[in-house]
């Protein structure tokens, strides 16, 4: 007996060991190494419809609707042919993003520089590492050294560039253009409104709204790999994935679940299925095997590939590009670091941080006016100031940095509402104002000398003669006087010498 649920306690030894797939459901167009016609772009051009002109791709505004939800994932079971005797159930999923130039990358395997060391991983495993919210798998890779193949632009990094190979291409452009179709070399590395994002898959399935699925095969060449020619590779029924948009410039994801020759769509079924549903353009992504749809960095599908470590199963396919819806992006993106990002916009800290990136500080309309700096923690006042948005003048009494100092001043003295400096009232002196004149000066800090006669002294603040003195003066006075008579006739003992 088989169990009938599988429980894996460790995530990685998962994913290296019990999910690995046998890559046995393969839906390859080209002969290793090849991949993509041997015939220039020139050729794609010559060879185009006149309703098209020398046109090789289309282009088409994206949109940029700010509504919610981002995006709507539609699931369905239908039958194919409808109303054919020998119909077959085909289920699968089809999801609606809306602004795709701030909602869409693509990624690459396993992470930044998958491609250049040939890493390969599943779509749930790469997803891992960003915050997807839906994800399915997208260009094709070389099953033998897991190289990705073909253009690949991720998050407006050129990762590789295929050298000008005509496959069908989908990008978006920096000013959000969508470009479905064939495109040159030269237009791959434009730098002039460049593509952020682009991938490679194999057929054109609508262009303009109609099918083009014959004129594809013209493009694309002839040879496949295990499925046979490209009209086999056309008409086969397998697991599929796409990517297009409707005339509203809503991104549109479509994946199927299937297994080649058993169940699935062909790509004229699938280029009719989107037709009916309002897709404009769209162009076939990698298949088969690698059919991988992801909701919420878990898996939403079943894979067609059988697992290595019990062929009963079924498991996911290590594969090359992921095609990741997320939440917009904030520019830039950690909000400056005072804020945190949702649906593209940054929502600040704390109550003075502001502005599109977080990277503003407001105190409000008087902005700490010109007497102080606005800090995370609100105004912080200079020296001198105080008060909310630092209007307040500090009251005698305090000092300093938002007047938080207390003054040492005494008698009266002026505190300096900066540095906490004493000015002292007339008659006192001392860097507190703690000492009155002492007898004989008078005046400001008790710079000025007492012109009174017979050397009386005068009033500390006026340098008045005409005073009275308290008891505690005179008794010092009476006590100096003997002191003074006697320095007195020393003096004039000395001189009549």
């Amino acid at each position: 007996s088989h169990p009938l649920v599988f429980f894996c306690l460790n995530p990685p030894c998962c994913f290296s060991t019990f999910r690995n797939s046998l890559n046995d459901d393969l839906l390859l167009p080209y002969l290793p190494p090849q991949h993509g016609p041997q015939h220039h772009h020139r050729y794609v051009r010559d060879c185009q419809a006149l309703l098209h002109g020398n046109a090789t791709h289309e282009t088409w505004p994206s949109d940029n609707s700010t509504a919610s939800p981002l995006a709507v994932t539609y699931t369905f079971v239908s039958d194919f042919p409808p109303h054919h005797p020998n119909r077959r159930q085909v289920y699968g999923h089809l999801t609606i993003v809306r602004d795709p130039l701030r909602t869409f990358s693509v990624l690459e395997p396993g992470g930044p520089g998958g491609c250049h060391f040939h890493r390969r991983a599943t779509v749930e495993e790469t997803v891992s590492r960003s915050q997807c919210l839906v994800a399915q798998n997208g260009g094709y890779f070389d099953t033998k050294t897991g190289a990705c193949l073909g253009n690949v632009v991720s998050n407006g990094q050129l990762v590789q560039s295929s050298g000008g190979v005509q496959n069908a291409q989908f990008g978006i452009r920096k000013d959000g253009t969508l470009v479905f179709g064939y495109l040159s070399e030269e237009e791959v590395l434009a730098t002039e409104n460049p593509f952020v994002q682009l991938v490679s898959g194999v057929g054109w399935l609508l262009r303009d709204g109609e099918v083009y699925v014959n004129q594809s095969q013209v493009a694309e060449c002839d040879k496949t790999q295990e499925t046979g020619t490209f009209d086999t590779f056309v008409n086969i029924v397998s697991a599929r994935t796409a990517v297009g948009h409707d005339r509203q410039g809503q991104l549109v994801l479509f994946h199927a679940d299937g297994q080649s020759s058993v169940r699935g769509l062909n790509l004229w079924e699938m280029a009719d299925f989107l037709k009916e549903r309002g897709v404009v353009n769209a162009i076939n992504l990698d298949g088969g095997g690698s059919a991988t749809f992801v909701v919420n960095r878990s898996l939403a599908n079943y894979p067609s590939d059988h697992c290595v470590f019990d062929p009963t199963w079924r498991c996911p396919r290590s594969i090359s590009t992921v095609l990741c819806v997320h939440e917009p992006d904030c520019q830039p993106q950690n909000c400056s670091g005072h804020g945190h990002c949702m649906l593209g916009r940054c929502h600040c800290h704390g109550a003075f941080w502001s502005g599109p990136a977080c990277n503003v500080l407001d105190c409000g309309p008087s902005n700490c006016t010109l007497h102080g700096m606005c800090t995370d923690v609100g105004c912080i006042c200079d020296a001198g100031w105080t008060g909310e948005n630092c209007t307040q003048a500090c009251s005698n009494g305090s000092y300093g940095d938002s007047c938080a100092q207390k003054c040492l001043c005494r008698n009266d003295g002026k505190c300096d509402p900066v540095h906490g400096s004493c000015t002292c009232p007339v008659g006192f002196q001392g860097i507190f104002c703690e000492e009155a004149c002492p007898l004989g000066r008078y005046g400001p800090n008790c710079q000025h000398p007492c012109q009174c006669p017979n050397q009386c002294y005068c009033d500390r603040r006026t340098g008045s003669c005409n005073i009275s003195l308290d008891s505690t003066v005179l008794d010092k006075l009476s006590r100096a006087g003997p002191c003074l008579l006697q320095a007195t006739s020393k003096e004039e003992f000395l001189f009549s010498k």
